[in-house]
C-alpha cells in the first residue's frame, strides 16, 4: 500500500466522519420539519448552540463523556454510532471500488440509507427525501454502469417491489419499504435486489423472533383489540401492559421497523452480493 492509497483511505474515513455528523442533523431535524430553522447544531435538551470545538465527530463525544457541556444532559449514543457507521461505509466503499465512480455513488447511497434507517427507527416512516436520492442515483447510473445493464435495472425495479406492493395493500408491509425496494432495484439490478430482499427478510425474521422471546420472558402478553383500535396500530406492532397515549390505554407497543434491515441487506449485497450470487449459482448449477 503506497502513500497515495493510504491518503485516500484516510480521506475516506475523515469524509465519512464529517458527513456522518451532518446525517445526525438530518435524522433529528427532518421528521420535525426544522431542517432550515436553525443554522447551528444545538442540544435537544437545553437548546444551547453547540460550539465548534464540541462538534468534532467521535472526538467530542469521548472528551465530553457523552454529556452536553452546557446542561450536563446525556447525549444519545446514536450520534457517535452514526458517525462511526458512515465512516466505516465510506472506507468500505473505497476498499471495494477504489477510485471508480461507483465509490461516490455508493457513498451517497450509504448516506441516504443511514438517514432513512434511523428516521424509520424513530417514526416508523421512511422519508421520501432519502428515496428520491436513491432514485436519482438509479437514474444517473441507468446506462450500463458497474456491470449492470439497463435491462437488469428495469427488471430490478419490479421483481421485488411489485409483489411487496401487493402485500402492502393488505397491510403486510409499509409503502416506504416498497419504495426502497423499487429504487434499490433500479440502482443495483435484479440479481442484487433479490439478495437485498432475501437477506432483509431473514434479518427481519430473526429480529422479530428475538423480540418475541424477550417479550415473553419479561412476562408481556399479547392483547386483543377492537377493529378501530387495530386500525390505529402502527405496522408490525405488538403490545404489552404499560403506559402510552395511544389507544388502547395502558398498552405499550414494541415496533420493529423494516427499513434498517433493508439498508443492512443492501450493504451485504454491495460488498458481498457477487460472491453470494456465484455461490448459489454453483449450487443450482446455473
Amino acid at each position: 500500500m503506497d502513500a497515495l492509497e493510504v491518503t485516500l483511505y484516510v480521506f475516506s474515513a475523515l469524509a465519512g466522519l464529517a458527513i456522518g455528523s451532518f446525517l445526525n442533523v438530518c435524522i433529528y431535524r427532518l421528521p420535525r420539519g426544522e431542517f432550515f430553522s436553525r443554522a447551528r447544531s444545538y442540544c435537544p435538551r437545553c437548546g444551547a448552540a453547540i460550539k465548534a470545538c464540541d462538534n468534532i465527530p467521535l472526538v467530542s463525544y469521548i472528551v465530553l463523556r457523552g454529556k452536553c457541556r452546557n446542561c450536563g444532559g446525556r447525549i444519545s449514543f446514536r450520534y457517535p454510532l452514526v458517525e462511526a457507521l458512515t465512516c466505516a461505509l465510506f472506507v468500505g466503499n473505497y476498499a471495494a471500488f477504489g477510485t471508480h465512480g461507483l465509490t461516490l455513488v455508493f457513498d451517497v447511497a450509504a448516506c441516504a440509507l443511514v438517514t432513512a434507517s434511523f428516521i424509520d427507527l424513530d417514526t416508523m416512516e421512511i422519508p421520501d427525501s432519502a428515496v428520491l436520492v436513491l432514485l436519482a442515483l438509479g437514474l444517473i447510473t441507468f446506462a450500463p454502469f458497474g456491470g449492470v445493464s439497463w435491462q437488469d435495472k428495469l427488471i430490478g425495479c419490479a421483481c421485488v417491489s411489485v409483489p411487496m406492493f401487493l402485500l402492502a395493500l393488505f397491510g403486510g408491509m409499509g409503502l416506504g419499504d416498497v419504495k426502497l425496494y423499487f429504487v434499490l432495484g433500479l440502482l443495483l439490478g435484479w440479481q442484487k435486489v433479490l439478495v437485498v430482499f432475501f437477506v432483509s427478510v431473514v434479518l427481519g425474521a430473526v429480529a422479530s423472533v428475538a423480540a418475541t422471546i424477550v417479550r415473553k420472558r419479561r412476562g408481556e402478553e399479547d392483547c386483543d383489540f377492537s377493529d378501530e383500535e387495530y386500525k390505529r396500530l402502527p405496522r408490525g406492532a405488538v403490545c404489552a401492559e404499560g403506559e402510552t397515549p395511544q389507544p388502547p390505554k395502558k398498552m405499550r407497543f414494541h415496533v420493529v421497523p423494516f427499513g434498517p434491515f433493508i439498508a443492512l441487506a443492501t450493504a451485504v449485497a454491495i460488498f458481498g452480493g457477487d460472491a453470494l450470487i456465484a455461490f448459489y449459482a454453483r449450487i443450482l448449477g446455473i
